[in-house]
C-alpha cells in the first residue's frame, strides 16, 4: 500500500531506502549508484519532496513492512509529471500499479514519464505490459574532475588549438544556429523554446564549420555538479571530431571554474 510520506518516515528509513538506491535492480532513474551523486544528496531530494507543493513522496508498505518508496514531481503548465525515485525491495509492480491508477485519478491529461535501468526487470516489464512506450535509452558515463589531466600533443589528444577555433559559444544573439542543428524531438522535455526560456541555466557550444554549425553540446549544474542533457549534430548525423571538440570545449569550461568536484557527461573521447 502507498501512504503519503513524513519528514519521520525520512529519518526512520532513510538509510534502508538509500541502500535500495544503490541497486540498480531495485530502484530508478536518475542513478544513486553513479559515484556521483550522495547519501545526502538522496535525502534532500526526499525532504523536499515531502514540503514542496509540486512534488510527492508516497512510502509503500506489504502489511506493516516497509518496502521502499516513490517519488515524483508535476509541471501543471504542461501537464508533465515525472517519477525521480522509484526504491522497492519486493513488490515493484504493485507499488506501481498503485501509483499510476492515483495518478490517473489526481492528474487527468498529464503524461507521465518513468526511468529505469534495464536490470530492473520488474519495474520494465511492468511498464511494457501496462502500455508505456520507451521514448528513449540512455547510457550514463561518470567523468570526475580531480582524475583529469590534459593529454599532450603527442598522446593523439584532440588538438585543442584547432578544436577552439571552430567552437563559439550560443547565446539569445546567435541562438537561431542552434535551432538549425537541433534534432526536433516531439517527445522530448527540453526542445529550443524551453532551453530559451531560461537559457541564463543553460551553457552551449557550437562548433562551427565554415558559415554554419556542425554541431552543439548543451549542459548546466553548478559548482559541483554538471550534466550533459544533450549534444545535436548537422542533419542528424554522428561526427567524432566534432563530438571530441565539443567534450572538449564542455570539460574545459566546466574545470575554469576551479571549484568542480564531480561531474556527469556522455563522454567518448
Amino acid at each position: 500500500m502507498l501512504r503519503k510520506a513524513t519528514a519521520e518516515d525520512i529519518v526512520e528509513y532513510g538509510d534502508f531506502v538509500y541502500g535500495l538506491a544503490l541497486d540498480q535492480t531495485k530502484s530508478a532513474y536518475p542513478t544513486y549508484a553513479d559515484g556521483i551523486k550522495t547519501r545526502e544528496d538522496f535525502l534532500t531530494c526526499a525532504r523536499k519532496a515531502v514540503v514542496e507543493e509540486t512534488s510527492e513522496l508516497l512510502l509503500f508498505c506489504q502489511g506493516d513492512i516497509p518496502e521502499g518508496w516513490i517519488q515524483y514531481f508535476w509541471i501543471q503548465e504542461d501537464h508533465y509529471l515525472q517519477c525521480t525515485t522509484c526504491n522497492i525491495r519486493q513488490g515493484t509492480a504493485q507499488a506501481l500499479g498503485e501509483l499510476i491508477k492515483l495518478l490517473k485519478a489526481d492528474f487527468p491529461g498529464y503524461t507521465f514519464y518513468f526511468g529505469f535501468p534495464s536490470c530492473n526487470e520488474e519495474a520494465v516489464c511492468f511498464l511494457q505490459e501496462n502500455g508505456f512506450q520507451c521514448v528513449e535509452e540512455a547510457w550514463n558515463n561518470s567523468f570526475f574532475f580531480q582524475e583529469y589531466q590534459r593529454l599532450r600533443p603527442n598522446e593523439n589528444a584532440v588538438d585543442e588549438t584547432i578544436v577552439y577555433n571552430h567552437i563559439v559559444s550560443i547565446g539569445r544573439d546567435n541562438f537561431d544556429e542552434f535551432r538549425a542543428v537541433y534534432w526536433p524531438d516531439e517527445k522530448a522535455y527540453w526542445n529550443c523554446d524551453r532551453i530559451l526560456e531560461c537559457l541564463e541555466d543553460w551553457v552551449i557550444y557550437g562548433y562551427r564549420e565554415e558559415e554554419s554549425l556542425a554541431g552543439a553540446v548543451y549542459f548546466r549544474g553548478n559548482q559541483e555538479y554538471y550534466e550533459i542533457y544533450g549534444m545535436e549534430f548537422a542533419g542528424g548525423k554522428y561526427q567524432d571530431q566534432v563530438c571530441r571538440g565539443l567534450l572538449a570545449a564542455a570539460r574545459s569550461c566546466i574545470i575554469s571554474t576551479g571549484q568542480s568536484k564531480r561531474g556527469r557527461a556522455a563522454d567518448c573521447s
